[in-house]
């Protein structure tokens, strides 16, 4: 008995070996299952390489972008070195223009003082424009500029004065420019001085005695029509009142003799 049981049970276990032994070899069985699970879980190396694709394009991508920035700002420093190079250009240009007008100016100043000069001396050499030692006028003569002006104390109208200045071959006064009429005011006091302005009725308009025109002289009351009136130096203004008062004169003619000689041709 106890040798059948023996045999049985080597019987069995021989016969679960050869069970377990076909188990292993069955192409399906489910003997392995570590295997399967890998190969489920595993991942495909075509997925390794798209991704890593990816990623390589992405690094090229933020390398160019990365180059491009540093392009453009050395673009913008050599612009910015450039924009500075012609501004520093410009400034001394502009220095060096400056500094030949001024050389241009101060050569100019320089000559028109020379000029200056020149006449002054010219002038110097004048008389007391056109007096005769010999005879009394009752008034002065006074020269600025190119002409020379006679002062007369006595008074007279319009009419007397011009005929008076007529004798000593000049005319009553004209005055062309501001400092003409500064000058003329100078060596005037509290006295009215007839000048060659008059309203000419014919006309109708104001007009100097030679009948030429100065310009920037346009006093106010040339606006407007006169009656019988003439025009009036003082030493603040230029006025006009009827011709028939009495002012003394002022008589004005061009320089035209020179030391020693004391009368004018």
């Amino acid at each position: 008995m106890g040798d059948q049981e023996e045999v049985t049970c080597s019987s069995v276990r021989i016969l679960q070996s050869a069970s377990e032994s076909q188990k292993r070899l069955r192409p399906d069985g489910t003997r392995r299952p570590g295997k399967s699970a890998k190969k489920e879980f595993a991942v495909p190396w075509h997925r390794i390489a798209v991704s890593v694709g990816i990623l390589f394009l992405l690094f090229l991508m933020k390398i160019t972008m990365l180059v491009t920035m540093i392009f453009q700002l050395t673009q913008e420093k050599h612009q910015k070195q450039e924009i500075s190079a012609n501004l520093i250009q410009s400034e001394y240009l502009k220095e060096q223009l400056l500094a030949k007008k001024t050389l241009e100016c101060e050569v100019l100043r320089n000559k028109t003082l020379l000029q200056q000069k020149t006449l002054e001396s010219f002038l110097s050499k004048k008389t007391r424009c056109c007096t005769d030692p010999g005879k009394s006028y009752h008034g002065y003569w006074s020269c600025g500029g190119v002409n020379c002006y006679y002062f007369t104390e006595e008074k007279k109208n319009w009419q007397e004065c011009k005929q008076t200045c007529e004798k000593y071959s000049s005319s009553l006064l004209k005055i062309d420019n501001e400092q003409e009429q500064t000058f003329i005011t100078s060596h005037i006091h509290s006295n009215y001085y007839w000048i060659g302005l008059l309203y000419d009725k014919k006309e109708k308009k104001w007009k100097w005695v030679d009948d030429g025109f100065s310009p920037g002289m346009n006093f106010s009351f040339m606006n407007f029509p006169g009656t019988e009136q003439c025009g009036f130096l003082s030493s603040i203004r230029v006025d006009a009142v009827h011709c028939s008062k009495n002012h003394s004169c002022i008589c004005e003619k061009s320089i035209d003799c020179i030391l020693p000689t004391s009368r004018c041709t």
